[in-house]
């Protein structure tokens, strides 16, 4: 049965379109009640501890008595809207947490639970237990009847969380299941009807279209009516609707991967595209950047009065329906970005001789994902494997959008810096900084800016050697595989021993960031690996000035650069970073302006000065999440205008 999509609680609701701006009064409002809003939690939080003490001399059948109470008023819809039974229900999940789990849900995470059960967005501190405060929350939803889906960053995470959740889920009488890739349809069907669903958003978002494409249509109450009382059955979906959504790392699902769109398809062979492609990829060596073409930093390819003769001459030897001129341009343009701007183990690897999209911000491969208009082709010639099909897409939708098909959605991050009033704008969500627990002692180095980087690599593996030999765990943090694999040569040459993480095998990782904190330990990685697993620091280390991370190049977004700073110096642990900048980094190339790049090279050439260029760093980052930022309105002014024009569409 679909999940109606009218939410009880009233502390949010989903616009069905974006605004367009940047501050707005009832923003601007929630920012200055803040912390009296804090405040509020923090004394019902008390008032939660003060509960409990009375629950430790109950046994466990007089706590599953009360929890049973709890489940009841739950189902009639009555311990949602009674502030005070929902402070004594969270009180008994605190102390069953302790007695099941052993672990009992600190005051920040307790905070943090209620925030969320309000719609808000939380920011809680690296390492304060997330999965813990999520699978709280989760009880209170899933008694609710209605579907609560639990997104995570990845398929190993969903199995993880899952699994460590399951005996408090179990004693509260609430299933719950992990939906994988794997899984056929009648497996996830049953899934699907668990109270509570562990998933990855692109899994939800694959099969939330595929059911569209069995139904035919858009799945609604109504039309799931009149499709029963035509046919006399109701379709069989795999999903039972979209109501809940709880979202960890939500700075990543819901802002720097949400506009990507998910496209489901299904393969066509064509021979004259192949045929067109691999003749491309020959006729291209004789294309010069600069003089048939130019290409810019955003990936465009403009032709130059020099290519028109070339193409004369060259389109007799592409197939008869590539031709024509726009034809010919288009696919000598995606043979130039194959050749000249795509580059193997940044943008793509090759496993089992296929091109496997790599995203740029995190490292992780994206397996089943490909380029279009016959750039995936091009790529793939370049590479030298067999090429595939192209694909018609069947339905396609982007993740920013599905979010909004749920009623309530709520989350929380380590990283909400700079995007409130983004997560506010598309998803009418407000934003709260929880304290963390303890007082942070994370020292963070300047960035340290050197000429080149080859001076950088060697700055890196002397550090790294003199930590290693004084016994102090060194995280060695890159933007992308290539980098990782280049530091990782640095280190074997200077003799060092190291873990390499790519990103690719996520169980393998969480096991070796797990042990990442150990003495001497050395261990690279692209800056989402083993994201999610906590780095245990014995006391020895501790006394050493704890974890050390090592950065090799900024990114562009400061709070990417802060999820990497944020694997050190959890819970109150004594940590330290270190960042590194070249004049030749990609950020720079993009968004700073020639003259800002001649100032950072001089900077790089006078040591006295190089502690200034975090001003330029931080001005770059500004500008990169800038551009990103007008890039993601201007997917959401298009979605706009497109839902505009169809007639049947009503403009609110």
């Amino acid at each position: 049965m679909l999940a109606t999509s009218t939410p009880y609680h009233p502390a949010r609701a989903i616009p069905k379109e974006p605004l367009v701006g940047t501050v707005t009064p009832r923003l601007l409002w929630h920012r200055w009640r803040e912390p009296r809003l804090l405040q509020g939690y923090q004394e019902e939080v008390a008032s939660v501890c003060f509960k409990q003490a009375s629950l430790h001399d109950d046994s466990l059948e007089t706590l599953q008595e009360k929890m049973e109470n709890c489940r009841l008023l739950a189902r009639k819809r009555r311990l949602y809207d009674n502030r005070a039974q929902l402070l004594a229900t969270v009180a008994l999940l605190r102390e069953l947490s302790k007695r099941l789990l052993g672990q009992e849900p600190y005051p920040a995470q307790l905070i943090a639970a209620l925030a969320m059960f309000d719609g808000h967005i939380v920011q809680l501190a690296p390492g304060e237990g997330k999965t813990l405060t999520i699978g709280v929350l989760a009880v209170l939803y899933g008694w609710d009847l209605r579907p609560c889906h639990i997104l995570t960053a990845n398929d190993y995470l969903a199995a993880r969380d899952a699994k460590e959740m399951k005996p408090l889920y179990a004693f509260c009488k609430i299933s719950v299941g992990t939906v994988l890739p794997s899984m056929t349809a009648e497996e996830k069907r049953a899934i699907y009807a668990c109270d509570i669903v562990y998933a990855t958003a692109k899994q939800l978002l694959a099969d939330f279209l595929t059911d569209r494409i069995r139904f035919g249509g858009a799945i609604d109450r109504a039309s799931l009516t009149l499709r029963h009382l035509h046919q006399g059955k109701t379709p069989d979906l795999m999903m039972r609707g979209l109501h809940t959504a709880i979202v960890d790392e939500a700075d990543n699902i819901l802002v720097d991967e949400a506009v990507t769109p998910m496209i489901i398809s299904q393969p066509e062979p064509d021979t004259m595209l192949h045929q067109a492609v691999l003749a491309a990829k020959q006729l291209a060596e004789q294309l010069r950047p600069g003089e048939a073409y130019l290409l810019d930093e955003h990936r465009e390819v403009r032709w130059l009065a020099a290519s028109d003769g070339l193409f004369d001459t060259m389109k007799e030897q592409l197939p008869p329906g590539w031709r024509s001129r726009q034809r010919v341009q288009d696919i000598f343009s995606q043979a130039v970005l194959a050749r000249d701007y795509f580059q193997r183990d940044k943008h793509y690897v090759v496993l089992d001789d296929a091109d496997v999209i790599v995203d740029e911000g995190t490292g992780r491969t994206m397996p089943g994902r490909s380029w279009s208009y016959g750039l995936h082709q091009a790529i793939e010639a370049r590479a030298g494997v067999p090429l595939s099909n192209p694909s018609r897409t069947l339905a396609r939708m982007s993740f920013q959008n599905f979010f909004k098909q749920y009623s309530r959605l709520c989350g929380a991050s380590g990283t909400l810096q700079t995007i409130a009033h983004e997560l506010y704008f598309n998803y009418r969500t407000m934003t709260l900084h929880v304290p963390s627990r303890l007082p942070p002692q994370l020292r963070v180095q300047p960035f340290m800016l050197l000429p080149s980087n080859e001076q950088r690599l060697r700055n890196l593996c002397d550090k790294t050697q003199a930590l290693h030999t004084a016994g102090i765990p060194v995280l060695l943090g890159t933007r992308t595989i290539a980098d990782s694999e280049r530091l990782g040569a640095a280190l074997s040459q200077a003799g060092i021993p190291f873990q390499l993480l790519n990103a690719k095998q996520h169980a393998y990782e969480a096991e070796v960031i797990a042990g990442a904190g150990n003495p001497g330990v050395v261990t690279v990685a692209t800056n989402m690996a083993g994201r999610g697993t906590d780095i245990k620091v014995p006391n020895e280390v501790l006394a050493k000035g704890g974890l050390r991370v090592l950065m090799l190049e900024p990114h562009e977004s400061a709070r990417v650069d802060w999820q990497l700073f944020g694997r050190a110096g959890r819970q109150g642990n004594s940590g330290e970073v270190f960042a590194y900048a070249t004049p030749s980094d990609e950020l720079f190339k993009r968004f700073l302006p020639a003259a800002g790049r001649s100032l950072l090279m001089r900077m790089a050439n006078h040591s006295q000065w190089r502690y200034r260029a975090a001003i330029l760093i931080r001005f770059a980052q500004w500008r990169a999440q800038l551009h990103a930022f007008q890039l993601r309105r201007m997917m959401n002014h298009a979605t706009r205008e497109t839902r505009k024009g169809m007639t049947f569409v009503r403009d609110e």
